[in-house]
């Protein structure tokens, strides 16, 4: 990705990673969108659980496996995630989706989530009561290929910010090829 006016690339999410954090923090909700079975786009609020590590962010929804959810993520595992504040900062992730498997463990992600739920005034509990064994408590997995985080500086006139973007290692760095299709 050539830098331009609105968008400048990072090779390193270190060069994101307070930003990001603070902003998927501080915002909490999410909408995601995923693709139906006709290429149409289809959105829902969720909240998202990161952690961030050496090779970038890992993003963990507690979750119910809808049968509209499951389908779309059957026929196409990518998802893209919006973060806005009413300042116009905003943070966008896309995402490969994937269920996590019965089998796998689903406590750490439990504790991520009960750890934010406590801090939000949810009560996992009062969905799940039998916690990460819950029979009903699924998991996706969110491994993001591209960040974008645009901060605007409204105090100082500026109504359109300038982007950073990260892509990463081994993942495409631009959708040209599925555009032209």
């Amino acid at each position: 990705m050539e830098p331009s006016t609105f968008s400048t690339p990072v090779g390193d999410f270190a060069d994101l990673r307070d930003d990001f954090l603070r902003l998927t923090t501080e915002i909490g909700w999410c909408t995601v969108a995923t693709v139906d079975g006709h290429d149409r786009p289809r959105s829902r609020i969720m909240h998202v659980s990161w952690e961030v590590g050496d090779a970038g962010p890992t993003g963990w929804v507690s979750t119910s496996r809808t049968p509209v959810k499951t389908a779309h993520l059957a026929r196409n595992p990518y998802v893209s995630c919006s973060y806005w504040t009413p300042a116009h900062d905003a943070v966008f992730v896309d995402c490969r989706a994937t269920w996590l498997e019965p089998g796998d463990t689903k406590r750490h992600v439990w504790d991520l989530v009960a750890a934010e739920a406590t801090q939000r005034g949810f009560d996992p509990y009062a969905v799940w009561p039998d916690g990460p064994t819950d029979a009903g408590f699924e998991v996706l997995q969110f491994d993001p290929w591209r960040v974008q985080i645009t901060l605007q500086d409204l105090a100082n006139g500026q109504t359109i910010g300038s982007s950073r973007v990260w892509h990463a290692a081994g993942r495409p760095a631009s959708t040209g090829a599925l555009l032209s299709r």
